[in-house]
């Protein structure tokens, strides 16, 4: 995949000391962690107190339809440094979820980032708080001394903060590569079976969750790492840092741990507001945002610094967020849905910007915006050119007020690969049931979260009923955002057209993605049943006994039809439809477990949908180069389904509506070698045209 790089800056004539200038402004990105669409004073928070963000937005810009690209906490974060979707991330497979302990860097070193763009025109660069998008240059990190690749390898001078998130291990500070306290005769190593772990301060249930230690060793660095004085410690070294850089242009991002459970505020800010820890969290917050404002004015920095204050995703319904939801604060405000999900209040989020002298002040926009904008954003501030393919230069909308959108659609991601959502004007396409974030339905549990929050809550949406998502509610969601904000009314059947061209944009992302989705994550095991009579117009489900009208198209498969009753490990019974079903695996009718090594492709006629769902049966390998597709005459994938890696056959559905007119056909890919790297499928069933034809192979 081809990226930006410093060269490419370089290419247009740019060097630090031609382009270093006394009027380029400073900037501090203030990037909250969790904190939700209604968790401001300035937003309608009325159980917390906001004063110092609440200042802000009255000296600045407040924005009502800002984003982040993403659900979760390291995809914003990817986005946020590489203006790149996450779904352009891991070669094109995307990052969904949070990042474990031992992944390396997910960024790789070479790539454009925010950093590095301000570096470029001679600012002094930081980065200060919660990391979590992985160090070093292999897949694994070890954790030895010193840390590879980090921070400073992607265009920060200087780094101060917690390596993860709160929530998870190691509970260690890091500086630049070094763990701060670090004893090289007590190092930091991964616990092994019948290690104890260094042990770590824990909270009572009302914090919320936090895991146990995955670590041993490093006494003192752990010591040192006060969960409730997190805040105060990253405030202290950013505003030193400050000071000690104020005499040349300074770039500062300040990613805190605040509001992500567990709920630690500093034993100052306990109680001082009307909902619980949740609340002082959100308090200890605008305090930490206070201080680095009165750090600008102490130093006479004020008037030429952009301070922006925003939230890696919306907030999250667990146990604090509940707790507050009783004493009466609503973390995302009026909004639709919670952290993970692809409806509104997990991605919605606070967006304030003041700039004396540029940003009027006490204004409000309904802009578009994301906070994958900020890299051509400030590369527009500070007169730098980049090409980069998703962030949009909003300095119009922070300083204006221009008359057409700033931006025409955005990308949002949920934490199911099957979420990735679209926003074009003022529609919001979901091509999914559900929210596609946490699904709990226990109320104050840490997954709770999708239908039955949404019930809970009293927030009406007409695909929910008692906590579920009601058996004839529409395949997809599409939503007028500018007349139903809160997503009460699924508009999908009302209006085909736009789910069709939203559908077909939506494609034109995940085309760029690694065979566009993960597998399916969640087993729903479809039942054994003899094979019944379709009362669809189109079945293809193999009880002939014959591939046709199917057709290997690429490689060799010794016996594509199977017949088994029983799996090959446990002698369970085989879920198929019927007799017969299509495999992968099977080289010989006798063939035995663990002798896959086939490999090509098989695919079905073209066909013409009528509409309606196309359902089926996938079983076997759930990685990536084991597949069902549904194609586009030319070959493009629109659609693709996977087992969960066992022999267990899952029902799966598309929506055929989008597709309704074209020319389509199906295709089952396997190009895996493993023992377990092949694919079962059955019952194909659908409404369409069934052609005579096949698409053109080459």
């Amino acid at each position: 995949m081809k990226r930006n790089t410093l060269p490419l800056i370089l290419l247009f004539g740019i060097s630090c000391s031609r382009l270093h200038s006394a009027d380029s402004p400073n900037i501090i990105v203030i990037f909250a962690d969790d904190l939700g669409y209604g968790d401001v004073g300035c937003y309608g928070a009325t159980k917390v107190q906001t004063p110092n963000i609440d200042r802000l937005a009255a000296e600045g810009r407040r924005f009502t339809d800002a984003h982040s690209a993403s659900a979760v906490c390291t995809p914003s974060r990817y986005a946020l440094l590489t203006g790149e979707y996450p779904v352009r991330a891991n070669g094109g497979r995307g990052t969904w979820g949070p990042l474990n302990w031992e992944q390396g860097l997910l960024i790789p070193t070479e790539t454009f980032t925010i950093g590095k763009l301000l570096q470029a025109k001679g600012y002094g660069t930081s980065y200060f708080g919660k990391w979590h998008l992985g160090w070093g240059d292999k897949p694994k990190n070890d954790w030895s001394m010193p840390l590879k690749s980090g921070p400073n390898q992607l265009g920060f001078d200087y780094y101060w903060g917690i390596p993860r998130v709160n929530c998870n291990p190691p509970y260690v500070y890091v500086e630049n590569n070094m763990i701060v306290g670090y004893d090289p005769n007590d190092p930091l190593e991964l616990l092994e079976k019948g290690d104890t772990p260094t042990p770590i301060r824990r909270f009572p249930p009302e914090a919320s969750h936090k895991s146990g230690n995955r670590f041993k060793g490093a006494v003192k660095a752990h010591a040192l790492y006060d969960d409730e004085m997190i805040g105060i410690r990253l405030t202290e070294q950013a505003v030193g840092w400050i000071e000690e850089n104020k005499q040349k242009p300074f770039f500062l991002i300040f990613s805190t741990t605040q509001v992500h459970h567990p709920f630690t505020p500093a034993p100052r800010f306990k109680g001082t507001s009307q909902c619980g820890l949740y609340g002082d969290f959100v308090h200890e917050f605008d305090w930490m945002v206070g201080e680095l404002v009165r750090c600008l004015e102490k130093n006479g920095l004020s008037d030429n610094t952009l301070v922006i204050v925003t939230s890696d995703n919306g907030g999250m319904f667990n146990r604090g967020g509940f707790d507050a939801f009783e004493a009466g604060h609503e973390i995302n405000g009026d909004l639709l849905g919670y952290k993970f999900g692809a409806w509104e209040g997990g991605h919605r989020v606070p967006f304030i910007a003041k700039w004396p002298g540029k940003i009027p002040a006490g204004t409000v926009s309904d802009q578009l915006i994301c906070s994958i904008d900020m890299l051509a954003t400030l590369a527009a501030i500070t007169g730098q050119k980049v090409d980069p393919k998703d962030s949009v230069n909003i300095l119009p909308a922070l300083v204006g007020d221009p008359e057409e959108p700033v931006r025409d659609e955005l990308l949002l991601a949920a934490v199911k690969p099957s979420h990735l959502s679209l926003r074009k004007g003022r529609w919001m396409y979901i091509p999914a049931q559900g929210s596609g974030g946490f699904d709990g339905t226990q109320p104050g549990s840490h997954g709770f979260a999708g239908p039955a929050a949404a019930s809970y809550t009293g927030r009406a949406n007409s695909d929910v009923a008692n906590g579920k998502i009601k058996t004839d509610a529409p395949p997809a969601q599409l939503y007028d955002m500018v007349t139903d904000v809160n997503q009460s009314k699924n508009l999908y059947h009302d209006y085909p057209e736009v789910v069709r061209e939203m559908h077909a944009k939506l494609q034109t992302y995940r085309s760029k993605t690694a065979k566009a989705t993960t597998p399916n994550r969640k087993r729903q095991p479809a039942p054994k049943i003899s094979a019944t009579p379709s009362k669809r117009s189109v079945n293809l489900d193999f009880e002939s006994g014959r591939l046709e009208p199917w057709k290997i198209v690429a490689g060799k498969f010794g016996h594509p039809i199977g017949s088994r009753d029983e799996f090959f490990n446990n002698n369970g019974i085989f879920n198929k439809q019927g007799r017969y079903y299509l495999t992968t695996l099977e080289a010989s009718p006798n063939a035995e477990t663990r002798t896959d090594r086939q490999t090509g492709v098989i695919i079905s006629p073209l066909f013409v949908p009528q509409g309606g769902k196309l359902t089926f049966r996938v079983g076997g390998g759930g990685k990536a180069d084991t597949y069902v597709a549904l194609c586009q005459a030319d070959g493009t994938e629109v659609e693709t389904a996977r087992g969960v890696g066992w022999h267990q056959m899952q029902h799966a559905s598309w929506d055929l509506t989008p597709y309704q007119g074209k020319t389509m056909f199906l295709k089952i890919v396997d190009q895996a070698t493993g023992g377990w790297g092949h694919l079962t499928a059955d019952h194909f069933e659908f409404d369409a045209k069934l052609l005579k034809q096949y698409p053109e192979w080459k």
